[in-house]
């Protein structure tokens, strides 16, 4: 069995220590499977033939009997109920239930507990975090055969507009937590975890993804607030300094990176824009237009068909199709239907409710006002993140 516990932690690693979900392929007959969707869908699985004297379950039948409830009734929507109403085959069915691959895989995860030994599996989760930023880095002064749709002569700055994108991004938002808060957690003891949380929340900022900055900025100066003391002003002098410095940095030597600033951050502070044009007028309207108009059309009941988009999606050469939007809420109400948006919002009030830590509930709120305009909890990373700080932090009060 501890076979299988080895097997589970390098599906994790190799599973998220790429920048991006979207640019490296495994080529299987007929698709091509994104390196995390390999990890989310094969963990469950390796997951019940793991075992660990410091294994974590949660150990509620009412979380595991909805849990099964809202897989049971989106398979059963999306193969039975769509096939007879839309004629959608297995095929699409599956694609369907690709699209939230990372919320059912975690929720799996949450259900069974994690048998593998969690101490090990916080740490591979932290060395593929720093993995990742490095490589994002490093990206950007040398081209890594790692983006399966890029030229080996592309500037990466380039291709992504001056955003220094990487799927683990958002673990910015526990890492800042953890630089302020939970000093006397084992799950928050020394090198490895410290550079995971300063990596995360400076390629959190490279990003330059308005929502999260926003938000990050918000949770430092509370975060700052409630921790103020004499010991912790030098290493907020530092760590404003170091953010500050690699932003000044990167906008005198990266072109894009000052194009982007330019355009997303400073035309807002200078006031040239309002935050409203900058973000949601034309690049947002057309989205809530389509939303008001499929849910007019009673796609709220059990979802759309795969094949009909939400909204479309103005490019140079024509409309595209889009299939999800940027809100996690949305997407599981148009993709999937009423019922399983009132269970996933159980199961998140669950969550809350029986977290045994801050970092949990206050990790769960800031993903949440995310996922109003990024998808967080459904097809992102981050919900990931936050299983696993369930699991870390029950371990943590079982311990204790």
């Amino acid at each position: 069995m501890k076979l299988f516990n080895l097997i589970f932690y390098i599906l994790l690693f190799f599973g998220f220590f790429l920048p991006t979900n979207s640019n490296f392929y495994i080529p299987l007959p007929g698709f091509l499977l994104q390196f995390n969707e390999l990890a989310f869908l094969l963990l469950p699985f390796v997951n019940t033939l793991c075992t660990s004297k410091k294994q974590v379950r949660l150990k509620d039948f009412k979380l595991k009997k909805k849990i099964v409830l809202l897989l049971f009734i989106i398979l059963f929507t999306e193969i039975i109920i769509k096939g007879l109403l839309y004629n959608q085959s297995i095929v699409e069915s599956f694609k369907a239930v690709r699209v939230g691959l990372p919320l059912f895989s975690s929720v799996v995860l949450l259900a069974q507990g994690v048998r593998a030994d969690i101490r090990v599996i916080w740490k591979v989760l932290l060395w593929a975090i720093i993995s990742s930023v490095i490589l994002s880095i490093i990206s950007i002064f040398i081209m890594l055969p790692i983006y399966n749709d890029i030229e080996a002569s592309d500037n990466i700055i380039e291709v992504f507009r001056g955003r220094i994108t990487n799927s683990n991004a958002a673990f910015g938002i526990i890492g800042l937590y953890l630089l302020f808060k939970d000093k006397d957690k084992w799950y928050n003891q020394g090198l490895l975890v410290k550079t995971a949380s300063v990596l995360s929340v400076i390629s959190l900022i490279l990003s330059f993804n308005r929502t999260y900055l926003a938000i990050l900025a918000l949770e430092f100066l509370y975060l700052s607030f409630t921790t103020l003391s004499f010991k912790n002003v030098f290493k907020l002098i530092s760590l404003s300094v170091i953010l500050f410095g690699i932003v000044i940095w990167s906008y005198n030597n990266i072109e894009q990176v000052q194009r982007q600033l330019d355009r997303r951050i400073l035309s807002i502070i200078l006031g040239q824009t309002n935050l409203y044009e900058s973000a949601i007028e034309n690049s947002r309207t057309v989205i809530y237009e389509g939303i008001v108009e499929r849910v007019n059309e009673g796609h709220w009941i059990i979802g759309l068909p795969i094949d009909k988009p939400i909204f479309y999606w103005q490019k140079p050469t024509g409309a595209e199709p889009m299939i999800i939007t940027d809100t996690s809420l949305v997407n599981i109400l148009l993709r999937y239907g009423m019922i399983p948006l009132i269970l996933f919002l159980w199961i998140l009030h669950y969550m809350y409710r029986e977290s045994s830590s801050g970092i949990v509930p206050f990790t769960l709120i800031i993903f949440l006002i995310a996922s109003l305009n990024i998808d967080s909890l459904l097809r992102h990373n981050s919900i990931l993140f936050l299983i696993i700080l369930i699991f870390i932090t029950h371990h943590e009060k079982k311990n204790s």
